[in-house]
C-alpha cells in the first residue's frame, strides 16, 4: 500500500500536467488524473516494467480521454481547448482563426510530434518533464517540440496560399 501512495504522490503533478495539456480544462483534467490513478492501482499488475511508470500513466490518461470523447461525455471537446491559449504557441498566432488553424493542423501531427505540442504549448510542462515522460533527453524533447511547430508552421503556409 505504501509504494502505490508514493507512486501517487511522485507521478500526480506529471499525469495531471498531461491530462489539462490534452482538454485544457482544470475541472476535466482531475477527473481524468483521478481515473488514471484509479484504473492503474486496480490493473499494476499488468504493468511490465516495458517503459517507465510516468508513460504507462499517462498512456492511461491519453486512453481515458480518448474513452471519455468516444462516450460522448464532452459534448464538443474542442470547447475545452481554449482558442486564447494557443496566443503564445506560435509567435504569429495573435488572431482566432490563426490559432483555429493551429488546433486543427495539430490534430492531424504524427506521434510524438503531437503529444509533446500538446504538452508544451497547452499544459506548459517544461522540457525535462516532458522529457521524464517519454524516457528521453531533454534535448530529444526540445528537438521534437521544434520539429512539431515547424511541421505546424509549414501547414499553416499551405493554408495561406
Amino acid at each position: 500500500m505504501e509504494d502505490i501512495e508514493l507512486v501517487f504522490e511522485k507521478y500526480y503533478k506529471y499525469v495531471k500536467h498531461y491530462a489539462l495539456s490534452l482538454c485544457y480544462d482544470e475541472a476535466l483534467a482531475e477527473d481524468i488524473t483521478q481515473e488514471t490513478f484509479y484504473k492503474a492501482f486496480k490493473n499494476i499488475d499488468k504493468f511490465k516494467n516495458e517503459c517507465r511508470i510516468e508513460t504507462w500513466l499517462c498512456r492511461i490518461a491519453h486512453n481515458e480521454f480518448i474513452s471519455l470523447k468516444r462516450k460522448k461525455k464532452l459534448e464538443n471537446i474542442d470547447d475545452y481547448t481554449s482558442l486564447a491559449s494557443f496566443d503564445n504557441i506560435i509567435e504569429n498566432a495573435d488572431d482566432k482563426e490563426c490559432a483555429r488553424k493551429i488546433l486543427e493542423i495539430s490534430t492531424e501531427l504524427s506521434s510524438p510530434y503531437k503529444e509533446v505540442f500538446y504538452m508544451k504549448a497547452l499544459g506548459e510542462l517544461p522540457f525535462s518533464v516532458i522529457a521524464e515522460v517519454f524516457g528521453k533527453t531533454e534535448s530529444w524533447a526540445r528537438v521534437t517540440y521544434h520539429r512539431a511547430r515547424a511541421k505546424i508552421s509549414e501547414r499553416l503556409g499551405d493554408f495561406n496560399e
